[in-house]
């Protein structure tokens, strides 16, 4: 299901005059471009030759909404067909195995060479509570467990050193123990040891975005503080103005407070309509008010797409997993 926060069918205040409306010069810190893609398996034949095209025209990430394939297996599925573009599920942190889910996160990062990211939802709907055996949290708890699950999965990510995997052949040894760490994380209802069973991903700690539509529901300390930016959603399910575009990614901009727009996200875009073609003229508009992040290259990470600073891993000698990590108590 994709959610949209604003909707660009209607009428937009005027841009400004021709004599600013040409290319400016990139400033940092600027969104990124995205592409909704949502998961239909009738559209699966169609999702590998579309974020081909997209790619080629420049588009900075696709995020992948559920709509009956799982998120995190269509962006994985994409993940060796593409070189370039980004690939962010959009997945629920509550109803979720939370070691489980940072696993595929960061093995969606191995496979894409660096390029996953996570658009970090809390599900609400009791019908998914249930199929997992759960009852529906309120509001409160379900940000307090969205939190949780996020401030989890950044440990198991950050559970390996860069320099980890010997592969000593003579020895037999595969990866040093004393350069992993333990997750040791103690939520309210859960509780994560670690360390992660994959290898540190590319990023090593994969860049986590909050779309607008799902602030309410994963709470102001995830939306604010401890993710990584926002998500500006933009409606283009029936037309949209290149103008009216414009206008409100400006508007979404010269915002000073709140958290910082990473993403600019097209959703409701008709894929039977020649969605390329929309999708081009839009992203020329904003290019053209330089509004937009250059188009990514091969090889180039997401965390660097988004202006982000490389994540260097936080050594804890305490939780090193060389360590004996049961005392008498513990086996008593």
């Amino acid at each position: 299901m994709t959610t949209t926060a604003s909707h660009l069918g209607a009428h937009s205040a005027d841009t400004q005059s021709a004599d600013t409306s040409s290319a400016q010069e990139q400033r940092p810190g600027l969104p990124v471009l995205a592409v909704d893609l949502v998961s239909d398996p009738a559209l699966l034949g169609s999702f590998a030759a579309l974020a081909h095209d997209l790619e080629r025209a420049g588009i900075g990430a696709l995020t992948i909404s559920d709509g009956g394939l799982h998120p995190i297996h269509v962006a994985s599925y994409l993940a060796p067909l593409t070189d370039a573009i980004a690939l962010l599920p959009r997945t629920d942190a509550v109803y979720v195995e939370p070691f489980h889910l940072a696993t595929q996160l960061m093995s969606l990062d191995h496979i894409s060479h660096g390029r996953a990211g996570w658009l970090l939802t809390a599900e609400t709907d009791p019908t998914v509570a249930a199929t997992v055996g759960r009852t529906t949290l309120g509001l409160e708890d379900t940000a307090r467990e969205a939190a949780d699950v996020l401030e989890a999965s950044r440990l198991v990510w950050d559970s390996w050193a860069e320099d980890a995997v010997v592969r000593d052949t003579a020895s037999g040894v595969y990866v040093d123990a004393a350069r992993l760490q333990y997750a040791d994380f103690e939520g309210e209802s859960f509780a994560v040891r670690g360390p992660a069973i994959t290898p540190r991903s590319p990023q090593g700690l994969l860049p986590v975005l909050i779309a607008d539509a799902d602030r309410a529901a994963v709470g102001e300390r995830v939306a604010t503080e401890l993710a990584d930016g926002r998500v500006l959603d933009l409606d283009v399910s029936t037309g949209a103005r290149p103008d009216a575009v414009v206008d409100a990614v400006e508007r979404a901009l010269a915002e000073d407070a709140g958290p910082a727009v990473r993403l600019v996200r097209l959703v409701g875009l008709d894929l039977e309509a020649d969605p390329l073609g929309t999708v081009v003229e839009l992203s020329a508009a904003l290019r053209e008010r330089g509004l937009l992040a250059a188009a990514p290259s091969a090889g180039q990470s997401l965390r660097d797409q988004l202006g982000l600073p490389v994540a260097a891993r936080a050594a804890d000698p305490a939780r090193r997993s060389d360590r004996a990590r049961l005392n008498s108590e513990d086996l008593a």
